[in-house]
């Protein structure tokens, strides 16, 4: 009973974490602002609550650590210390370090709390068939709020600023919606974020589903692969299509031709996407219309990316090794605990808005480099060196195509994580929560006794 429990609420966790934003701000504005806090902590809370009660369960289990649990903690071990070293070095506020360093840490912890409670590789199944129905309905949606969106600009002939689609959130933020729908069209089509906070964690998510599915089953489903194809399309990323193409180009190499079909849209898409800045870009075709749909309009935080990297190595200049501590540049924590930081590098007063605004420098390995140094690209090198090498052991003793498409899949997509972090911010609960706790249950197969008999 108690392990049911557990598992119950870590496969809710899963499949509460894609609608987590809009389910917080309908609750923030119908309900209750400090419930709808708690909701957008709830992934935090997880962690926090159920990492003892995994590390009792490994030690109830009465066996060794296994080599590769060493090598995956190993990293994220030294992380944590390096936080705390430059933290003091730096006589930074404890609570900021602390806090700092689990927000670098958090997201890999899920790997040892699913590990510990989910040891069959038919659980695994069970709670994959969720989270994969869960995101044919987030690409059915995001294919919905597309034709809606297309429909009412070139049939309809709205203006881009008066379209309603399904995005509750938006939707319940008025404000917003002026500027946000004319700086959210690509290529002529709207880039689509589902229920997801944006188009770009929409894309991601699908594609982390999709390279999962595409591995572990023998024969793909037209109408689910149209479905989640439809969100990845619809996120008009760069990125998201880098990755996607780097996906559909492994399985042509195994020999599945039919992706080419796929490919040929996203690759000519991003042929045109490639050279474009962080601004609203439209068709040619359309360029003629009335300027307030069509014009080149420049993002709020255009330029933003680029200020917020200069800003991170001038202060690594002056903390080489250690950096200038956890949580003190770049992120949310930094602006919780008013770091000093941005007032001692002049930092704009108008980057600093953007800053508060989004929560985030959107600039990942620069962050880490201000904050940590030298040491802590080291260390986050490793936890991407230690997941891959654990991944790939465990792929070369699968003793199933299906269990090796498993550990196939999440190789592939540590290199799509690692293409995401050199553009953006890693701190995305729906891919990251989700991607390390499939590692976690993919794990745990190979812990004890013989693969076979567990799985």
């Amino acid at each position: 009973m108690y392990l049911n429990i557990i598992k119950g609420w870590l496969t809710g966790m899963l499949l509460f974490l894609p609608f987590q934003h809009v389910i917080v701000n309908i609750i923030n504005k119908f309900w209750s602002a400090e419930l709808s806090t708690f909701l957008n902590r709830l992934d935090k809370f997880t962690i926090i609550i159920f990492l003892p009660m995994a590390i009792i369960e490994f030690i109830k289990s009465k066996k060794k650590p296994d080599r590769l649990y060493l090598i995956l903690m190993a990293p994220i071990l030294a992380l944590s210390i390096l936080g705390f070293i430059s933290g003091l070095i730096n006589g930074n506020y404890m609570l900021a370090t602390i806090h700092g360093t689990f927000e670098y840490i958090k997201y890999f912890l899920v790997i040892f709390i699913y590990a510990a409670f989910f040891r069959e590789f038919s659980e695994f199944k069970k709670v994959f068939r969720l989270v994969l129905m869960t995101a044919v309905f987030l690409g059915a949606i995001s294919f919905i709020q597309e034709i809606w969106a297309v429909g009412n600009l070139y049939i309809l002939k709205k203006n881009v600023k008066d379209i309603y689609y399904f995005d509750v959130a938006y939707i319940i933020n008025p404000q917003i919606r002026s500027g946000y729908f004319e700086n959210m069209w690509r290529l002529g089509i709207l880039r689509v974020p589902s229920f997801m906070i944006n188009h770009n964690f929409s894309g991601l998510y699908i594609l982390l589903i999709l390279v999962i599915y595409t591995h572990i089953i023998e024969k793909v489903n037209f109408a689910i692969f149209v479905s989640l194809f439809s969100a990845i399309l619809g996120s008009v990323s760069r990125v998201v299509y880098t990755s996607f193409i780097l996906t559909g180009g492994f399985q042509v190499f195994k020999g599945k031709k039919w992706w080419i079909i796929s490919l040929v849209p996203i690759t000519i898409s991003l042929f045109y996407l490639s050279p474009l800045s962080e601004y609203t870009v439209l068709s040619k075709s359309a360029a003629k219309r009335p300027p307030t749909i069509f014009s080149l309009e420049k993002k709020s935080w255009d330029g933003f990316r680029d200020y917020t990297r200069e800003k991170a190595i001038e202060i690594w200049k002056d903390h080489v090794l250690f950096g200038v501590g956890p949580g003190m540049y770049g992120g949310a924590i930094s602006l919780k605990y008013k770091s000093p930081v941005y007032d001692k590098y002049n930092f704009d007063q108008l980057r600093k808005q953007s800053l508060e605004q989004w929560q985030t420098a959107d600039q990942f390995w620069p962050q880490v480099l201000a904050e940590t140094g030298i040491a802590g690209i080291i260390c986050f090198a490793g936890i991407f060196i230690s997941l891959t090498t654990t991944l790939f052991a465990l792929k070369n003793k699968a003793p199933s195509n299906e269990i090796k498409g498993l550990f196939t899949g999440l190789i592939m997509y540590v290199v799509i994580l690692l293409i995401y972090t050199f553009g953006y911010d890693l701190n995305v609960p729906p891919v990251i929560f989700t991607f390390s706790a499939f590692i976690g249950m993919g794990l745990s197969c190979e812990r004890g006794t013989a693969l076979e008999s567990r799985c």
